[in-house]
C-alpha cells in the first residue's frame, strides 16, 4: 500500500512538473533598439493567448510545445515559431519583431473602429507606416498620403499654401468636406468649410497613416462620403527619449523642431515644438505682376507646441491628454500699405482626451475633444481707391465619440454614439468704409452605428454588415450687413437671420464580404452608402468668391454617394505584393456651385451671382492598382497606377437664363490617370528614397471649357521626381537631404500662379536620452 502511495505521490509530482514545463513565459521586443512593445498580440495557433503588457512581458499557461507562436503588432511584421521543449528551459523567451511599413497582417483601427487586421476587413485600406515616412522627401503629410493611389492632394505652393485638401477616388480635388481626418482618433474637418489645416501636422512626429477608401459613413457619419484618413502620432517608449533638428533651404527657408517624452511605470509624457519660417517666392503669374505693381513674394512664418500625457499599464485601461498650440502667418503675395501685406493667419487650439479598456470579452474606446480655430485674413487692394477690410473668424468644433466592441463566437459586435457640434462666428470688417458684414451659425450632428463582424472557416470567409442613422441640425445662422457703404450695398438683399432649425436625419448602411484561402490571396466585393451635410460656410455666408459673388443657401441638403467595389491582393511570394481595386460610384442630390442667372455689380464692373445647390447627379468609376516588391532587407521598389472617371450624369439648372449645362461635363481637379513609382535604398554609407509622380490632365473649370488664363481646357501632365538622402551617425546624430521636384518643373493653378519649382532642404539633428 506504502509503494502505491508512493508511486502515486510521484506521478502527481511529476504531472504537476510537466505541466509546469508546459507554462511559457516572455518578452516581445523591437529588434532594431530592443525596447518592448506593450500591446502586441500572442497568438497560439489561430487562438489569441495573451496580449503583452508595458514591459512587453506574456505569459502562456497550458499545453503549448508543437503550437505555433504567433505575435503581431501594429507597425511591425508578424512573427511566427513552432515552440519546442528547447523552448521551455526556464528562461525567458525573447521575441524581437521587425517593423514593417505595410502588410496585410497589421492592425488598424480607423477601418472598424476597433483594432483589427487588415487581412480580416474586406475593404482597401491602406497604411503609411515609420518606415516610408523615413524615406519620403515631402514634407506635408498630405504629399506624403497623395503618393497611394487614387489619393489626390492639391497643394499648389508647398509649404506656402495656406490652404490643401486630400480627396480620394475622383469625388472632386477641391472639397477636403468629403474625406474625413482624424487626428488619433479626433476628427479634424472644420463644420465652417469642411476644410483641414494640413500644416498641423508635422511629419516627424507621425507614427503611421491609415486610409480607408470608399464612403465610410457607416461608422463615422458626415464628411465620410469619400473616405477616412487617421494620422496616429508616436508615443514615448523609453524612459527618456527626444529629438532635436535644425533645417535650411530653398527660398531662405529655416526651421527648428524637437521633442522630449519618457516613461516611468505605466505614466509617459511629451512635449514637441515646431518653428518654422521662409521668405518665400513670387506665385503670381507675369501678366498678375505686370498688372499689380504691389505684388510682393508670398511668405511664412509658423510655430507649434505639443504637450501630452498618458497611462498605460494593459489592455484593461488606457487613457492620454493632449493639448496643442499652432499659430502662423502667410503672405498671399500683394502688399499696399499693411506691415505685412495681405496675409492668412489660423491661430489653433485644441485638447482631446482618449480613453479605452476592456473587460471581459468586451472592449471599449472613447474620445472627447474641442478644437478652436481663429482665422484671419487681411485683404487689400488698390484699384480706382484703396480698400481694405479684415476677415475675423471663430471657429468651433468639439464632441465625443465612443464605442464598445464585444466578441461573441464567431460574431464581433460594434456599436455606438457620436456627438458632434460645430461653429462659426465670422465678420468681415472694413477699415476704409463703415461696413461690417457678419455671418454666423451653429450645426449639430448625433449618430448611432451598430455593426457586426462574422468569420467563417477560421476566418476564410469573413462578412461585415453595419449601419448607422445620423440626425443632424442647422441652426442660429444669418447674414447682416451693419452700416453699408458702397463696398458692400450690393449685398442687402442677401441678409436674412432668425429662420427656424433645419434639421434631416440619413441613414448610411454598409455591407462587404471577403474570402481568403490563405495568406497568399485575398478577395473582397463591398457597398457602401455614404452622405454629406452642407457645410456653415455654403449655408449661411455670402461673400465674394473667384469670378463672381457666392450666396448663401440654407435649405441646402445632405448629397450621398452609394459606391460599389470589388478587389483583390495577391503575394506570389514573400517579397512581392500585388493588389487592385475596382469601383464605381453613383451621387444625388451632389452639392455644387452654379449660376443664379443673375449678376451684381461689385464695384468694378458685373459678375454672375453663384449659389451652392442640390443639382447634380454624378457618376464615378475608377480602377486601383499597386505593388510592392522586396528585393532584399535593404531595398524595397513600389508603384502604383489610378484611372478614375468622374461625369456630372444629370444637371438642373436654376434659372432660365443661366446657359451652362453642365450634364456630360467632368467635375475639376480629378486626374484621369496618375501614377507613382519609388525605391527605398539602404547603404552602409546612406539610405536613400526615390519617388517618380505622374499626375495627368484634369479640367480647369466646370464647363470644361478653355481657361483664359491656363490657355486650356485642362491642366497639362505633371511629372516630378523627388529625392531623400540621410545617413545616421553613432546611432545618435543624423542628417538629410530632401529634393522634391529634383527636375524643377513648373506647375501651374488655375489663377495661373506656379508653384515653388525645386525645392530643397537639410535637415541635422540628434537623438536625446539613452540608445
Amino acid at each position: 500500500m506504502k509503494k502505491i502511495l508512493k508511486c502515486t505521490l510521484v506521478l502527481m509530482l511529476l504531472s504537476v512538473a510537466l505541466q509546469g514545463q508546459e507554462n511559457l513565459s516572455g518578452q516581445v521586443l523591437d529588434a532594431q533598439n530592443r525596447v518592448p512593445v506593450p500591446g502586441a498580440h500572442v497568438y497560439l495557433g489561430n487562438k489569441l493567448a495573451g496580449v503583452t503588457d508595458f514591459h512587453g512581458l506574456f505569459k502562456l499557461d497550458g499545453a503549448v510545445i508543437k503550437n505555433q507562436l504567433a505575435v503581431t503588432a501594429i507597425g511591425y511584421s508578424r512573427f511566427t515559431h513552432i515552440l519546442s521543449k528547447e523552448d521551455l528551459d526556464g528562461r525567458l523567451f525573447v521575441v524581437e519583431i521587425q517593423s514593417s511599413d505595410i502588410g496585410l497582417d497589421e492592425f488598424v483601427v480607423t477601418a472598424t473602429r476597433n483594432e483589427q487586421r487588415i487581412s480580416e476587413i474586406p475593404g482597401r485600406i491602406e497604411l503609411i507606416g515609420a518606415e516610408r515616412l523615413s524615406f519620403t522627401a515631402a514634407p506635408s503629410a498630405d504629399e506624403v498620403i497623395s503618393t497611394l493611389p487614387g489619393v489626390h492632394s492639391g497643394r499648389s505652393f508647398g509649404l506656402f499654401s495656406h490652404r490643401a485638401t486630400v480627396s480620394m477616388r475622383g469625388v472632386s480635388g477641391k472639397e477636403q468636406a468629403r474625406t474625413l481626418v482624424l487626428l488619433d482618433g479626433v476628427p479634424m474637418n472644420k463644420a465652417d468649410g469642411g476644410s483641414v489645416n494640413w500644416n498641423l501636422f508635422s511629419t516627424g512626429d507621425i507614427e503611421r497613416i491609415e486610409v480607408v477608401k470608399g464612403p465610410g459613413s457607416a461608422l463615422y457619419g458626415g464628411n465620410a462620403i469619400g473616405g477616412v484618413i487617421n494620422i496616429v502620432r508616436r508615443k514615448p517608449r523609453k524612459p527618456l527619449e527626444g529629438y532635436v533638428a535644425a533645417s535650411g533651404g530653398t527660398y531662405f527657408t529655416r526651421g527648428f523642431r524637437g521633442n522630449l517624452g519618457g516613461r516611468k511605470g505605466a505614466f509617459y509624457w511629451q512635449a514637441s515644438g515646431l518653428w518654422r519660417a521662409s521668405d518665400g517666392y513670387i506665385t503670381q503669374s507675369d501678366a498678375d505682376r505686370q498688372a499689380n505693381p504691389h505684388i510682393v513674394k508670398s511668405d511664412f512664418h509658423e510655430k507649434m507646441a505639443t504637450l501630452r500625457a498618458g497611462f498605460s499599464r494593459s489592455e484593461k485601461f488606457e487613457a492620454e491628454v493632449v493639448f496643442s498650440v499652432f499659430d502662423d502667418t502667410r503672405g498671399t503675395g500683394e502688399k499696399v500699405y499693411q506691415p505685412e501685406g495681405n496675409t492668412t493667419d489660423h491661430d489653433t487650439y485644441s485638447v482631446h482626451a482618449n480613453f479605452k479598456g476592456r473587460f471581459g470579452l468586451a472592449s471599449w474606446n472613447s474620445v472627447v475633444y474641442f478644437n478652436r480655430e481663429d482665422y484671419k485674413r487681411v485683404s487689400e487692394w488698390f484699384k480706382d481707391d484703396y480698400t481694405w477690410y479684415d476677415v475675423r473668424s471663430a471657429r468651433l468644433d468639439y464632441g465625443a465619440l465612443t464605442g464598445i466592441h464585444r466578441q461573441t463566437g464567431s460574431h464581433l459586435l460594434s456599436a455606438g454614439i457620436d456627438l458632434r457640434m460645430g461653429e462659426v462666428d465670422a465678420a468681415d470688417v472694413y477699415f476704409t468704409s463703415s461696413d461690417q458684414v457678419d455671418n454666423f451659425g451653429k450645426n449639430s450632428f448625433i449618430g448611432l452605428f451598430a455593426q457586426d463582424q462574422l468569420k467563417f472557416f477560421d476566418s476564410t470567409l469573413v462578412l461585415v454588415a453595419g449601419l448607422r442613422y445620423d440626425y443632424a441640425t442647422f441652426y442660429e445662422g444669418g447674414f447682416r450687413i451693419y452700416d453699408p457703404s458702397a463696398e458692400t450695398e450690393f449685398m442687402r438683399p442677401y441678409e436674412f437671420s432668425g429662420l427656424p432649425a433645419q434639421s434631416w436625419g440619413a441613414l448610411s448602411p454598409r455591407i462587404s464580404l471577403q474570402y481568403k484561402p490563405g495568406d497568399q490571396f485575398r478577395v473582397y466585393a463591398a457597398y457602401g452608402k455614404g452622405f454629406r451635410p452642407a457645410v456653415l460656410d455654403d449655408l449661411c455666408r455670402s461673400g465674394r468668391v473667384r469670378g463672381g459673388f457666392k450666396v448663401a443657401n440654407p435649405k441646402l441638403l445632405p448629397e450621398f454617394l452609394n459606391n460599389f467595389e470589388t478587389g483583390a491582393d495577391y503575394r506570389p511570394t514573400d517579397k512581392l505584393r500585388l493588389s487592385a481595386s475596382l469601383y464605381t460610384s453613383a451621387g444625388s442630390d451632389f452639392l455644387y456651385y452654379v449660376s443664379t442667372g443673375d449678376s451684381i455689380d461689385m464695384g468694378f464692373g458685373n459678375r454672375p451671382v453663384m449659389i451652392r445647390a442640390n443639382i447634380s447627379s454624378v457618376r464615378v468609376y475608377g480602377l486601383e492598382t499597386d505593388f510592392m516588391l522586396t528585393v532584399s532587407p535593404s531595398l524595397l521598389f513600389f508603384g502604383n497606377y489610378a484611372f478614375n472617371v468622374s461625369e456630372i450624369t444629370d444637371f438642373e439648372a436654376l434659372a432660365m437664363t443661366d446657359g451652362d449645362d453642365l450634364t456630360g461635363k467632368f467635375l475639376t481637379d480629378v486626374p484621369f490617370h496618375a501614377a507613382n513609382l519609388g525605391l527605398q535604398l539602404r547603404t552602409p554609407y546612406v539610405d536613400a528614397g526615390v519617388l517618380a509622380r505622374f499626375t495627368g490632365a484634369m479640367y480647369v473649370n466646370d464647363q470644361n471649357i478653355t481657361d483664359e488664363i491656363v490657355g486650356s481646357k485642362t491642366y497639362p501632365d505633371v511629372f516630378t521626381v523627388d529625392l531623400k538622402l540621410s545617413r545616421v551617425f553613432a546611432s545618435r546624430y543624423s542628417v538629410s537631404l530632401s529634393v522634391q521636384n529634383l527636375f524643377d518643373k513648373k506647375i501651374y493653378e488655375s489663377k495661373g500662379a506656379v508653384g515653388p519649382g525645386r525645392f530643397i532642404m537639410l535637415e541635422a539633428g540628434v537623438a536625446l536620452g539613452k540608445m
